[in-house]
């Protein structure tokens, strides 16, 4: 305002304040402060009022519709079917449910996807190292494969295989692969149900080759003068498009590269109609967004609909020391392990704590611990808490007593207050979350409210001879229990009424 009338802030803030109606029974005050901010200071009553709000709305509280008649697609997990799910990719999942949870509370239309990179060089090593083991086990001298997938998963498919087949030595190394990819894809499956993660849809890329949806995109993109030969390869002419260099789609051999069918399964996605499509990869994809989003814009599709959140590794520890881990050598953690140890609340809660381009410290003993240095634990007690203060509300006819309603004004004390307007914030929480794509928010404001919330519970009773305040008390308790649920929804966490 200040560059445009051209003057200065200070006076033009004053001019304002002069103009705000008077009389607003929620506001306190407002203040013009250095160099040209006006400070508005509400009264507690506008804190106060939003527990009835909070109450009437109950499961829907702090949900919008600001997102309503856009249609998102979230991609995650998409981990190889070569091996069994790892810590990492749990991370991964408890974001990507995350995500399409926040979106979806802000009135977007979302759906979940899991892409398998099923073709390639990777399905023939785990296709080997499979026959390889089934015949190990029956007795062949054998050499394992230099590059092939270690791990007592690979050997078990091979038992299963020994045991299902009875003319497994006859079969094809693409036999070998499919039994792989099949068995593999339904232990991840299995994995994702117990984590809680459903998906919309799991996309093959095998079938981008299958209905002839890469050929199609390479004689179009050749029509368009968009690839060009080189060296006997194909190349797509993404510097043109702000890639660092132009990249290879069909090698001299006449295989296509990965980058042909990532190209084809992104521009059929907007070819489904999303909006806007959400891709959460590993970090050390980083160097990839670029070259995707050059293909988006050689087909006027605007690269901004794409965005691609990153996720940084998981350090996995046991008592603060470190657990070696190597996908390859077949040693490592599987997400189920994982589950199976901390429960899936504990370990979907801990991925969120951190943003996801952080790394992030998962400790498996604190993770267990039914103490208050567990954060999930710390939030799901306060929950708990709540509820048993109000079962013993209603046991006594107070729970629900409409009165309360009349008697917020008793709410004065400084924990009172503070807890009111951490609760007025948790609608902007839930939206700032979801515009900038971190739940992490949500996991730091519900630490805060926790522990505001167990401090108020250890310093105060609920339940007192003056009943007005008493009633007053239990609408805050109520309130607050239900924004605690609310957020741990979102989060894809159990809120349990007893612990």
């Amino acid at each position: 305002v200040a560059k445009v009338l051209k003057r200065s802030p200070l006076p033009i803030a004053e001019e304002l304040v002069r103009q705000l109606p008077t009389g607003l029974s929620w506001l306190d005050r407002v203040e013009v402060a250095k160099p040209g901010f006006i400070n508005f200071y509400l009264k507690d009553q506008a804190f106060q009022g939003t527990l009835p709000l909070i109450i009437r709305a109950g499961t829907s509280f702090g949900r919008a519709t600001w997102g309503a008649g856009q249609k998102i697609q979230v991609e995650f997990v998409s981990a190889n079917p070569t091996g069994p799910l790892h810590i990492g990719h749990g991370r991964g999942a408890a974001l990507g449910g995350a995500l399409a949870n926040l979106l979806r509370a802000t009135g977007h239309t979302v759906e979940t996807e899991y892409y398998l990179n099923d073709v390639g060089t990777q399905m023939e090593t785990l296709g080997r190292s499979i026959q390889t083991r089934a015949r190990e086990l029956t007795g062949e001298p054998v050499e394992f494969p230099e590059n092939g997938y270690q791990g007592e998963y690979i050997k078990e498919i091979a038992r299963e295989i020994i045991r299902e087949k009875s003319d497994w030595p006859q079969a094809d190394l693409a036999f070998f692969s499919q039994q792989g990819r099949e068995k593999i894809l339904a232990g991840i499956k299995e994995d994702l149900d117990i984590f809680g993660i459903p998906f919309d849809c799991w996309f093959s890329e095998e079938s981008l080759y299958t209905r002839g949806l890469v050929d199609d995109l390479i004689r179009e993109m050749q029509d368009r003068g968009l690839f060009y030969q080189e060296d006997g390869a194909l190349w797509f002419k993404s510097s043109a498009f702000g890639d660092e260099k132009d990249r290879v789609v069909v090698r001299s051999n006449g295989a296509k590269t990965y980058f042909a069918s990532d190209i084809t399964y992104h521009l059929q996605k907007f070819d489904r109609g999303f909006d806007r499509v959400i891709d959460i990869w590993g970090a050390d994809h980083h160097g990839y967004v670029p070259r995707i989003k050059a293909a988006l814009k050689s087909r006027q599709i605007d690269p901004e609909r794409l965005t691609v959140v990153l996720v940084q590794l998981v350090n996995l520890l046991r008592e603060g020391k470190p657990v070696a881990m190597s996908t390859r050598a077949g040693e490592f953690v599987t997400l189920r392990e994982v589950i199976d140890e901390v429960g899936k609340n504990a370990a979907r809660y801990i991925f969120l704590t951190r943003r996801s381009d952080s790394p992030l410290d998962f400790d498996l003993e604190v993770a267990k611990k039914q103490g208050l240095e567990n954060p999930v634990y710390y939030v799901q007690y306060a929950h708990a808490r709540v509820q048993s203060v109000l079962r013993v509300a209603e046991s006594q006819g107070l729970e629900g007593n409409p009165l309360g309603f009349n008697s917020l004004h008793r709410l004065a004390l400084p924990e009172e207050r503070g807890l009111c307007r951490q609760l007025t914030e948790y609608p902007e929480i839930v939206l700032q979350a979801a515009l900038n794509l971190e739940p992490h928010r949500l996991t730091a404001y519900l630490g805060e409210l926790a522990g505001m919330f167990h401090h108020y519970y250890n310093q105060q009773r609920f339940i007192t001879d003056d009943q007005e305040l008493t009633l007053a008390r239990l609408l805050l308790a109520k309130a607050t229990g239900l924004v605690i649920k609310n957020a741990l929804l979102i989060l894809g966490v159990e809120a349990p009424d007893k612990m």
